[in-house]
């Protein structure tokens, strides 16, 4: 420890670091540390720390330049007093580096307690011990990093200021604007122009080539009933590698009569990748081609699975809806990017619009126009997370969705989803935003978890609209007004799952949740943004499946262990 202090000592001393500064980012790191949505791993805590105090490090020194120049002077002090507090300062100026390691180790070894309720809560193993020492060390060096980085942004300015002065030979006033300025200038154009531009297309380039890839157990099918399978009019390598595992995934119409105990009808799997044609209304023309292929209009039920990011239908829940159904239904999908869904969510919302309007709008198009002699399957929409806002984006309202599909599924929307927001805020008084109710729950529900619908029988009227939400959802929750407003859901008593002591507290619950998003899967299923343990029940609920009681749930999720299981070892 002393080493460190030592290291720290004189590294302080040649940077000449401000005192208020470190003692506003020591209050930053300790709320870094509060309770969040989920628990945290110490090298994703360190880092989330150690920004934090860099953070706060600017303010303090912020605060310090207000009292320095607009404060102080208009203070008068008696020498005395001011030769006391020249050696405080002095005294604080050699302790502080010392203080700093002692109170990152004292806060952390404080937060245990808090950081270990958060993982009960949320049905997490504990960190051990050790691990959590780790954090005040990962979280120096990254304040030390950043602060590096800063100084020398700082020492960029200075040098541009002197250099405005000498060439153009005006005063001090105006050659500091103007370096401001030039400073400003060039960080904000790096940060919205360069930065973002070369990010993403470092990550399209990444992962594009990704897309080329195959996961484990990918491979062509051998059956009519799958995109790029005999007979498609889509080609299996050009489906993506998140479209080639799912037409290739799940079990077939075998295993499906033997899990069971029933005739079952092979599952339809339909698909268009980036690849398979050059616009959204190509690939969904492609699909509703598919559709019309397989004679997807004789199975009872055809489900629209708008993805996220690259191309990503959960195979938890395709494999939920083919074995409640006994095979008797074809899923469609398409893709739009080939990034990630935490990307998409920055840079391709739109574009996931636009995808699932288009090929929600080329379904149910399909489905209307079928000959008067067909048979007319009942029409689901399914999504999850960034594929819950692009559904949406095909209806205007409740009863636009109400007119036009047979029921809907949608889990961890985010909160920017405009329906799901404008639902939520003109709930029923009295009911919270976690668990809300509209119109006494007969047109829409919105459910922690959908079990409690086995044993619920309140009216609500057919097409059942379903909304699964975690209130421990990062991606839920999320919203920029979490700078200065304190949201309805932490103004209530906490939801399933939520430490009791997170409090609302300006700039730091925004902070909070931010970093909250970069781990939303890191509590265990059933919290944060992990579904996959919900989806049979949530299903069950959305197609109104009758008898369905915890029996025929335990049966079924019996079955969907093993098929999931057989999938994976296929």
């Amino acid at each position: 420890m002393s080493r460190v202090g030592e290291v720290l000592g004189g590294w302080w001393h040649r940077w000449h670091l401000s005192v208020t500064g470190l003692i506003v980012a020591a209050l930053a790191a300790w709320s870094s540390l509060m309770p969040s949505l989920l628990p945290r791993a110490w090298h994703y805590q360190g880092l989330v720390t150690g920004v934090s105090m860099l953070v706060g490090y600017g303010l303090g020194v912020a605060l310090r330049t207000v009292w320095r120049r607009l404060v102080a002077p208009r203070i008068t002090l008696g020498p005395t007093v001011l030769d006391l507090g020249d050696r405080a300062l002095a005294f604080a100026r050699l302790a502080a580096p010392y203080i700093l390691v002692v109170y990152l180790v004292t806060a952390t070894a404080t937060a245990v307690r808090w950081q270990d309720q958060v993982s009960d809560l949320v049905g997490s193993p504990r960190p051990p011990w050790g691990d959590y020492m780790r954090i005040p060390w990962v979280a120096l060096a990254i304040f030390v990093v950043l602060l590096v980085v800063c100084r020398a942004i700082r020492s960029g300015y200075r040098w541009l200021v002197r250099t405005v002065r000498r060439r153009f030979d005006v005063g001090e006033y105006p050659a500091r604007v103007t370096g401001i300025v030039v400073v400003a200038a060039l960080l904000v154009g790096v940060a919205e122009g360069v930065v973002p531009r070369l990010f993403f297309e470092s990550a399209n380039r990444v992962f594009s080539v990704q897309n080329d890839e195959d996961l484990p157990g990918a491979r062509r099918p051998a059956v009519s009933e799958r995109s790029g399978g005999p007979g498609s009019v889509v080609a299996f390598d050009d489906l993506g590698m998140q479209g080639r595992r799912f037409v290739s995934g799940g079990i077939g119409r075998e295993q499906l009569g033997d899990l069971l105990g029933q005739d079952a009808r092979e599952p339809i799997r339909l698909y268009a990748g980036l690849e398979s044609a050059a616009t959204d209304d190509q690939r969904s023309r492609l699909v509703v081609a598919e559709l019309e292929r397989t004679r997807a209009w004789e199975r009872g039920s055809v489900v629209v699975a708008p993805t996220t990011g690259t191309g990503w239908i959960n195979p938890h829940a395709a494999q939920a809806i083919e074995l409640l159904s006994g095979g008797d239904v074809a899923i469609v999908g398409t893709q739009y990017s080939y990034l990630p869904s935490w990307i998409s969510f920055l840079a391709d919302r739109e574009k996931a619009e636009t995808a699932g309007r288009s090929l929600i709008e080329a379904v149910v198009t399909w489905r209307d126009s079928l000959p008067p002699g067909r048979p007319r399957p009942a029409l689901y929409v399914y999504g999850e997370s960034l594929g819950t806002q692009a559904g949406e984006a095909a209806f205007s309202g409740i009863r636009d969705i109400r007119a036009t599909v047979d029921g809907v599924l949608w889990v961890g929307p985010p909160h920017s989803n405009r329906i799901w927001r404008s639902l939520v805020e003109r709930r029923d008084p009295g009911t919270t935003a976690t668990e809300p109710v509209y119109a006494d729950g007969l047109l829409v529900r919105f459910s922690e978890d959908p079990g409690e619908f086995r044993r619920r029988s309140t009216p609500w009227i057919p097409p059942h609209i379903l909304y699964v939400q975690h209130a421990t959802d990062p991606v839920v929750w999320w919203t920029p007004d979490l700078l200065f407003d304190r949201p309805a859901w932490l103004a209530e008593p906490p939801g399933k799952g939520r430490h009791p002591g997170m409090h609302y507290l300006p700039v730091v619950t925004f902070f909070q949740v931010t970093a909250d998003l970069g781990n939303a899967i890191g509590g265990s299923q059933g919290y944060g943004h992990l579904y996959d343990h919900q989806v049979l029940d949530g299903w069950a609920t959305a197609t109104g499946r009758p008898e369905w009681d915890d029996d025929e749930f335990q049966r079924f999720a019996r079955l969907h262990a093993i098929a999931m299981e057989q999938q994976y070892r296929g």
